[in-house]
């Protein structure tokens, strides 16, 4: 079931990625890409003002600050220098400072730009529709999915991005892989006297090869006032082939008729991905060979009902019951603890995520001394200190998860808070048409998606259900079943896996479990893995390398009995 959030106000998200262009103006426009750190990346592919001798023209905005439905690029700069081909240097790359974009958007697929450049370029402002959507994020879905609701591999070979080879700084490709098929590809670099020149051309099949047969260089218009779209000129360029072998690196080869283009061949790496996308390469699989072993115990006192946040290979704890303004970190790849400065005041079931070098801290329940006058705070790391947040969502027993640039905090009632933390907004996102309570659930990012899994609904009753929110089309849908319904349990994903492991029923067989259930991506059900050596609930889990590393946790259902135990599930 696929329910449509019409209540929530249009935020900048992975939809929005793509071509964008202005109907009457047609043969200019803008690649955007939305990108997962909460920045945007543009290109303008244009011409040049009156009087230049160039033909052709770009302008590259990076670092673009998203805010409600805008995305502003203060410092966007054109090039020059570099000539084409074998006699490429890098050395000779010009950045010109240009100007500032602003783009605002009033759906999916309108929007409008306002510019202002140099004198000879001017200022304005436009209106935008879409020339191209990006395959899986598309306003309306996802189109491929198994069929119990996760994304299928077909779905998660996407190669959508900036592509570059680091040998060539300053010229570079961007590829958008189209959801029905084929790929359009856009190279922006140089021509024989170092000006700008860009090409564009369409291959009828994406995926490893791309191949297009007749690449076009559009020539003849000028920019702004000036631009008559009856005088682009779509040139013949020659044959470009992209070989992606791999998600991050490739091969590209040319042959152009025209001398100052030649052949020859280059090497890409992705440079960025946009958000939403996924690229898996081979077909991942839940381990078959996984074994359990201990690390070094928490320091005391021990904790469980804990704000848990990851961050790279450490995972921060704050407060939770037994602790209730403790703060520490357990780093897993040196097995190592450190004890931090305490939380603000003391809280038990708080939720917390990682954006951008902090940690937030949400809601939970009062308890211990200190400040309760905020809902929240956020540990600078940088700085080794906590500050007051206003705006943060007043949040309890549930998850938290960083996606997209956003901060998401599960609601009680099984919707989400979606936390700006560049402005301290936060706009609420309805639950799925089912609606069930998830006191106790967790969230988790995986496959460019948000997994809201399992909880207790009303009547103390445990569920096994897992929804799907998708930030692009905003809609969420029923993910696989768990095999074993649960609440109060850990949660770790890493690219290729999602693991699940122990928790509490308070119903029927009261107890903590032991069981733990793992999917991979691109597979359609949970398998099981080895159980927890000690069963648990209330307690916080990441994923290094082929390790599952657990911390906190209680093994005595609906009360307290801290373990302060570290277990270790490697394969």
């Amino acid at each position: 079931m696929i329910a449509s959030l019409l209540a929530a106000a249009l935020w900048v998200g992975p939809a929005l990625s793509g071509s964008w262009f202005t109907p009457e103006r047609n043969g200019e426009g803008f690649t955007l890409q939305v990108l997962d750190d909460g920045t945007a990346h543009a290109l303008w592919f244009t011409y040049p003002p009156p009087g230049s001798a160039a033909q052709q023209a770009w302008i590259y905005a990076s670092g673009g600050r998203i805010e409600g439905d805008r995305i502003r690029f203060e410092g966007a700069f054109t090039t020059r220098g570099p000539r084409f081909g074998a006699q490429y240097d890098p050395s000779q790359l010009q950045l010109i400072p240009w100007g500032s974009l602003e783009f605002r958007f009033s759906g999916c697929n309108e929007g409008e730009v306002t510019y202002a450049g140099p004198q000879a370029w001017g200022s304005g402002t436009r209106r935008l529709a879409r020339l191209t959507a990006l395959a899986e994020l598309e306003c309306s879905g996802k189109r491929h999915l198994n069929a119990q609701g996760a994304r299928s591999l077909q779905g998660l070979r996407n190669r959508s991005g900036a592509w570059f080879d680091p040998s060539h700084n300053g010229e570079g490709w961007n590829v958008e892989e189209l959801p029905g098929g084929g790929a359009q590809v856009y190279w922006f670099t140089y021509d024989e006297r170092g000006e700008q020149a860009w090409t564009i051309g369409i291959s009828p099949v994406a995926g490893e090869q791309m191949t297009i047969e007749q690449n076009l260089r559009p020539v003849g218009a000028r920019f702004g006032n000036a631009f008559d779209p009856a005088q682009v000129s779509l040139t013949p360029w020659g044959r470009l082939q992209l070989s992606l072998t791999g998600c991050n690196h490739g091969s590209a080869s040319w042959q152009s008729p025209i001398a100052a283009f030649g052949s020859g061949t280059l090497a890409p790496m992705r440079l960025t991905t946009p958000a939403g996308t996924a690229c898996v390469e081979g077909t991942p699989s839940v381990p078959s060979n996984a074994t359990w072993s201990s690390g070094a115990p928490e320091p005391q006192p021990a904790v469980s009902e804990s704000a848990n946040a990851v961050v790279g290979d450490s995972i921060y704890m704050a407060g939770g019951f037994g602790d209730t303004r403790g703060f520490k970190r357990y780093d897993a790849s040196r097995n190592q603890w450190t004890v931090l400065p305490q939380t603000p005041a003391g809280r038990d079931h708080g939720l917390a995520a990682a954006y951008d070098g902090a940690i937030y801290v949400a809601g939970g329940n009062h308890n211990g001394g200190g400040d309760h006058s905020f809902n929240g705070w956020r540990y600078l790391i940088a700085e080794n200190r906590w500050e007051n947040l206003a705006g943060i969502p007043s949040v309890t027993q549930a998850g938290a998860a960083t996606l997209g640039g956003y901060v998401w905090f599960t609601s009680f009632n099984g919707g989400l808070q979606q936390f700006n933390p560049r402005t301290g907004q936060a706009q609420t996102i309805p639950p799925d048409g089912n609606g069930t309570p998830r006191d106790h659930s967790l969230l988790v990012p995986f496959q460019g998606e948000l997994w809201l899994i399992g909880g207790r609904q009303l009547g103390v009753r445990e569920t096994a259900r897992v929804a799907i929110y998708d930030p692009a089309s905003q809609t969420w849908r029923a993910g696989p079943l768990l095999r074993t319904p649960r609440a109060g349990f850990a949660v770790a994903a890493s690219p290729t896996i999602l693991i699940v492991a122990g928790g509490e029923v308070l119903s029927g067989t009261f107890g903590v479990l032991g069981s733990v259930e793992a999917i991979a991506a691109g597979e359609n059900a949970w398998s099981l893995l080895p159980n927890l050596p000690t069963p648990l609930h209330g307690f916080g889990a990441l994923i290094v390398g082929n390790a599952f590393f657990t911390v906190g946790g209680t093994v005595i259902p609906g009360a307290v009995s801290n373990a302060g135990i570290v277990q270790v599930l490697r394969w």
